[in-house]
C-alpha cells in the first residue's frame, strides 16, 4: 500500500470512530435529540400556525402562559438561555407579524417589555385544544417507551446537565 494510500485508510478510520464517538456521546446525543424536537415542533406548529416558525411559537406560547405577568426580552433570553440579538431578531419579526408589541420598561428604558396583541391572544385561544394536542403528542412521542420513573429520570439527569454547564 502507498503511503497516500496508507493516509487516506487512516483519515477513513479516524473519522469514522470520530463520528461514532460523537453520536454516542452526551453532547452529540443531546444535540440529535434537539435537532429531532425542534423539526417535529416546527411541523406541527406549520400545521396550526402556517406563518410562525417553532422558535416564535414558543416565545408566543411563553407570552401566552405568562400573560399578566412583565415579560421582557431579557427573560425570554433568559429563560431560554439564548443571546440579545438571537432574542431582538425574534421578537422584531414577531411584532412585525402582529403577534407581539415591544415596549420600554417604565423603570429601565433599555428594556423591552413583550406583550401579546389582540390577534395572538384571540388566535392562541382558538387553537388551543389543536396546541396541547400538539405539545402532549410531542412529549409522549420523545418518550415513548419510557415508564413513569424514567420518564422522570431523564427529566432530572436533563435538568443536572444544563445546571453543570451553566456553572
Amino acid at each position: 500500500m502507498s503511503f497516500f494510500a496508507n493516509n487516506v485508510a487512516c483519515y477513513i478510520l479516524e473519522r469514522r470512530y470520530l463520528l461514532e464517538l460523537s453520536e454516542k456521546r452526551p453532547e452529540g446525543l443531546v444535540k440529535i435529540a434537539n435537532t429531532l424536537l425542534e423539526k417535529h415542533m416546527n411541523e406541527c406548529v406549520r400545521n396550526i400556525f402556517p406563518n410562525l416558525t417553532g422558535p416564535q411559537f414558543v416565545m408566543v406560547y411563553y407570552l401566552y402562559e405568562h400573560e399578566g405577568l412583565e415579560v421582557t426580552q431579557k427573560t425570554v433570553g433568559d429563560r431560554f438561555r439564548l443571546s440579545h440579538p438571537t432574542v431582538r431578531g425574534v421578537v422584531k419579526r414577531l411584532v412585525k407579524a402582529g403577534w407581539l408589541t415591544a415596549k420600554p420598561q417604565t423603570d429601565d428604558r433599555r428594556q423591552m417589555v413583550l406583550e401579546l396583541t389582540r390577534h395572538a391572544r384571540k388566535e392562541l385561544n382558538a387553537h388551543q385544544v389543536e396546541i396541547r394536542h400538539v405539545l402532549e403528542a410531542t412529549g409522549k412521542l420523545a418518550l415513548k417507551g419510557f415508564d413513569e420513573r424514567e420518564s422522570r429520570q431523564l427529566v432530572g439527569y436533563l435538568e443536572r446537565i444544563i445546571r453543570n454547564m451553566e456553572s
